[in-house]
């Protein structure tokens, strides 16, 4: 027979609420580790992303101005003549547009380039993760729930934790582990004030029986399966996206990725040609047709 079935049921309650407290460390310890993959991957996806439009970018942003001027000059031979200004205009006004975007790619791409060790810093997830875990230990509300006041606080302190776990802040998380002393008494004070105006809540024997304990942990607890299925849908599409494959070939076999951004060039200068092909053909069409006003 198991001792503990021996135990009066009140203990046997508090052992119910241990496991659900275990449960829940376990749960954010998982969380954490799948939302540092999450992040991880997500990085891989957009340094390749980077490396791909730094090789063809120029051949992108010339085939879309070709497309534009193809779908111009198309134009020119259906509208009447007297529309040839107005449409020439839209065409003016989106060949500036595609410019201007493919010039704020390069810009963020050369931002992003002079912010590598800024970025390198923010992928250090490990060390993030060990101080938020450390962090959450410490300062999680659960273990006041019996005191509204202190619960209060540690909500408002875990909330400024997840934030800055969230903007991958590492300094503001190491600040904290350096001296949790000294931030916990900072939430404090910055809680007081309002908590004196509000008056001491008066004791509730509801609020303090194991019951309604158990229902808020397994609230928690729920609350953290369903983030964690969310986080984990989410990695299984990143992983399964072109631009993971394309990662895993730049770093495994960086020959064939050569090889591959080799063959992409090529068929994007096919493109350009066979598309410049069409304009000459298009424009021959249009300055032959003596009604065409634009031609002229």
């Amino acid at each position: 027979m198991d001792l503990k079935d021996l135990l009066p049921s009140f203990f046997k309650k508090n052992d119910d609420l241990e496991k659900l407290r275990c449960k829940i460390n376990e749960a954010r310890e998982y969380l954490a580790d799948l939302i540092v993959e999450e992040c991880e991957i997500r990085g891989y996806a957009r340094e390749i992303l980077e490396v791909v439009f730094e090789r063809v970018g120029e051949f992108e942003r010339k085939l879309d101005l070709l497309r534009l001027k193809i779908d111009f000059l198309r134009n020119q031979k259906k509208v009447n003549s007297e529309y040839s200004c107005e449409e020439e205009t839209s065409w003016t006004e989106q060949t500036e547009k595609i410019n201007n975007d493919y010039r704020r790619a390069y810009e963020r791409a050369e931002n992003r380039k002079r912010q590598g060790k800024q970025e390198i810093q923010e992928r250090k997830k490990p060390r993030l993760k060990k101080l938020w875990m450390k962090l959450v230990k410490l300062f999680h509300p659960d273990k006041h729930m019996d005191n509204p006041e202190e619960k209060k606080v540690y909500e408002d302190v875990m909330a400024t934790i997840n934030q800055a776990k969230k903007d991958g802040d590492l300094e503001k998380l190491e600040e904290i582990a350096l001296n949790p002393e000294s931030f916990l008494k900072e939430a404090k004070k910055q809680t007081s004030a309002s908590e004196e105006v509000s008056g001491k809540q008066k004791p509730s024997a509801e609020r303090n029986s194991i019951r309604n304990e158990k229902e808020e942990l397994q609230k928690t607890l729920d609350a953290l399966l369903v983030e964690i299925s969310e986080v984990q849908k989410d990695i299984k599409e990143i992983k399964k996206s072109p631009d993971i494959s394309l990662w895993a070939l730049w770093k495994e076999k960086p020959a064939d990725f050569e090889n591959a951004i080799r063959e992409m060039v090529r068929e994007l200068t096919n493109q350009i040609t066979t598309m410049e092909k069409v304009i000459e053909k298009l424009e021959g069409k249009i300055k032959s047709n003596p009604r065409n006003k634009w031609a002229a």
